[in-house]
């Protein structure tokens, strides 16, 4: 039995060297975290927390007084992301900004 002939050259794979490329370590800023505690509020008005300038808002929470009752009304970011507020139902609520600074 005879091999088929195609006509076709077997493919020929050329490697070209390399340059060795040098990689860059990335550049991070490093993060210090700071807590800073709202006024503690009136019974059922708001606590804020707000961040010093030069830092940004990363989270935040609340801390119920003994006074309070019922459930947390407000629990989130003010409206221009500087810091955080809480509102109880009833009673007293001191808010939690967890800010970040890049040195």
């Amino acid at each position: 039995m005879r091999a088929l002939s195609t006509g076709l050259l077997p493919a020929v794979v050329v490697l070209a060297p390399v340059a060795p490329v040098a990689l860059a370590a990335p550049a991070f800023a490093a993060e210090t975290a700071k807590v800073v505690t709202g006024e503690p509020s009136s019974p059922g008005g708001v606590s804020t927390a707000t961040c010093p300038a030069g830092s940004h808002l990363t989270g935040g929470g609340y801390r119920l007084q003994p006074d309070a009752a019922g459930p947390v009304r407000v629990n989130g970011p003010t409206a221009d992301a500087t810091g955080w507020s809480a509102r109880a139902e009833q009673g007293s609520v001191v808010a939690y900004a967890v800010c970040e600074t890049e040195d």
